[in-house]
């Protein structure tokens, strides 16, 4: 029975022994990956354990792309990549850790222009801004709608070859740095950009009967691009669209409901809704 207890103990002994040990902190490094962006530097932070923090230490890794550079327990990062780096003490334990180097993203980017409006032929140098406000500006720039109309080149002089009639040219600039990065900025050709239009009935009168003639009323700024706006009817057999700004009311046999919409020559649109009874 003694026997039995004295091998329990030392047992247990050996137990709580192996516990202590497993508290005591071995050399290691902090963290065992670490992400920066390029032009960061990071502390590779070591857990020294058992052995004193003026201990030396032997930093070693492969880095056949320049990914990153180390100076002491110093790293920054180079360019996009990722390296595994070992220190090694005592030349006999050692621990690694993965040093990933990303890209800072763009967060949004702009072009800029000093006019996006051409009222005849003529060139413009654009350009672009972007933040944070340190990551390169280079950019690949193209033209949307590509004619005979506009064409730019690799340095984003925007040059206009054709303002005899109006156009709308969208300028495409996508960041050689952030290939996720896209922005677009329209310009103008022989008309400045439409900043209002409304459509609306004389008298706001909205409901007519059949055979009942209205007048639409359309208010543009500004007030050159009056000129060729479209308008049309959602019901052409039921409320036609005529000259002289009119619109005639046909034979319904319940009520009616038309949108009449008018478009300007960029695009811009307003509507109303017209209501034909019986």
């Amino acid at each position: 029975m003694k026997k039995i207890k004295l091998i329990l103990l030392l047992v247990l002994g050996l137990i709580l022994a192996g516990c202590a040990e497993s508290n005591i902190e071995v050399f290691r490094f902090v963290n065992h990956e670490i992400e920066i962006t390029v032009g960061e530097e990071a502390i590779l932070e070591l857990i020294y354990g058992e052995y004193d923090e003026d201990s030396v230490v032997l930093y070693e890794f492969e880095d056949k792309e320049g990914v990153i550079s180390l100076d002491g327990n110093v790293v920054t990062g180079l360019k996009v990549g990722e390296v595994t780096i070992r220190a090694t003490i005592d030349q006999v334990k050692y621990d690694e850790v993965i040093v990933r180097v990303v890209q800072e993203q763009i967060s949004s980017m702009k072009i800029n222009a000093e006019s996006n409006y051409f009222p005849e032929e003529g060139s413009i140098q654009l350009s672009v801004s972007v933040l944070p406000d340190y990551l390169p500006t280079d950019v690949d720039w193209s033209i949307e709608n590509p004619g005979n109309i506009a064409e730019i080149d690799d340095e984003g002089l925007l040059t206009i070859n054709d303002a005899s009639n109006p156009a709308k040219i969208i300028v495409v600039a996508k960041s050689k740095y952030d290939k996720t990065i896209t922005c677009k900025k329209a310009f103008y050709v022989k008309y400045p950009p439409t900043e209002k239009v409304e459509i609306k009935i004389e008298d706001n009168k909205t409901q007519v009967k059949s055979g009942e003639t209205i007048q639409y009323i359309i208010e543009v700024s500004p007030l050159s691009n009056i000129e060729n706006i479209k308008v049309e009817s959602s019901k052409p057999d039921i409320l036609s669209v005529e000259a002289e700004n009119q619109l005639i009311a046909q034979a319904v046999q319940k009520t009616e409901i038309v949108v009449i919409t008018c478009t300007t020559w960029d695009g811009e649109k307003a509507s109303v809704r017209v209501s034909i009874v019986k």
